[in-house]
Formats: structure tokens, C-alpha cells, sequence
């Protein structure tokens, strides 16, 4: 049950994107006390500081919170800026087990390029687990996004203080 689980991290993409919009903003106020920064994928609402939209999402055109797009390439994450997005998850970095069809793995040296050339933050999504968190601070990425590693984590807060203290390291 989610309220038995304490887990913090300094921001959280909450997607869920197949349960009922109602089940997602119920499950999103819980999550409220256990981040700084909310995200809905591909949900606006006020219980949350900003939308994540997938590739294929519209933009909003009047919103007033932090947007972000997930991309799979630079001229995916030129579009982004166009549209104005906040910031760009992109993936995949390594390989991954949870979205194999989206691509061969860019790796380090792609992740760097991209987040050279990019003009919002990038953070780095795909096989990010110990050991990769640094090296992906390194290529340029402003942060990582993490889904399986702690997933399939037996102890979740444990996870994310070692992600965490890897990137402050």
C-alpha cells in the first residue's frame, strides 16, 4: 500500500496512465508529502507542479506549470524547445528491460551530446541503476529519471539515498 511506503526523492513523475483520472489524482495527493516537485505524465491538474508529456501529447497552450517531454533524439528535443517544455527526459541511455521498442540505447557519449546541444535541462532515462548515476552527471545530464531500479528495488528508500548520494558524489 503506498502510504506504508516512505520514499522521498526531489521530484517525481507519477504516471499510472492506465488508471481512471480520479484513482491517478487520489494516488498523486499521497505522493504529495514525499517529493518537492510533482509531475503528472500526460495529466494536468493542480495537485501537481507541472504535466510530463509523452512524445505524442499536445502541448498545453495556457498552463502555467513546469512542462516536460519525453524524447528519443535531438530533433525530438528541438521540437520540445519550440514547444517551450521546461525541460527533456531522454531515452533510452542503456538498455532497458521496461520499453525495449523505443530505439537502440544512445549511451554516454549520445546522452552527452544531446544535453550539449540542448537548451533545457536533460535528464537521463533508461537502465539507470548504481553505477550509472554519476557517469550520466558526467556526459552533461542535469539529472536522471529512474523507474525500474527502484521498482524492483526490495527496499525503494534505500535505492533512491544510494541514486541520490551517487549523484552528489
Amino acid at each position: 500500500m503506498l502510504t506504508d511506503v516512505v520514499v522521498s526523492a526531489p521530484a517525481v513523475i507519477f504516471r499510472a496512465k492506465d488508471r481512471p483520472p480520479q484513482i491517478r489524482r487520489e494516488l498523486a495527493k499521497l505522493m504529495r508529502d514525499h517529493t518537492d516537485c510533482l509531475i503528472l505524465a500526460s495529466m494536468i491538474d493542480p495537485v501537481a507542479d507541472g504535466v510530463h508529456l509523452a512524445g505524442f501529447d499536445r502541448f498545453p497552450k495556457s498552463y502555467h506549470g513546469i512542462v516536460g517531454r519525453s524524447c528519443h533524439g535531438l530533433d525530438d528535443v528541438r521540437q520540445a524547445e519550440l514547444d517551450g517544455v521546461d525541460y527533456v527526459i531522454i531515452s533510452p541511455v542503456f538498455e532497458t528491460e521496461s520499453k525495449p521498442g523505443y530505439g537502440p540505447p544512445l549511451g554516454l557519449a549520445g546522452l552527452g551530446r544531446i544535453a550539449r546541444q540542448a537548451h533545457v535541462p536533460v535528464y537521463a532515462l533508461g537502465g539507470i541503476d548504481r553505477g550509472r548515476v554519476a557517469a550520466c552527471r558526467d556526459a552533461g545530464a542535469a539529472g536522471v529519471a529512474v523507474q525500474g531500479a527502484v521498482a524492483r528495488s526490495p527496499d525503494p528508500s534505500e535505492t533512491i539515498a544510494a541514486l541520490l548520494a551517487e549523484w552528489h558524489s
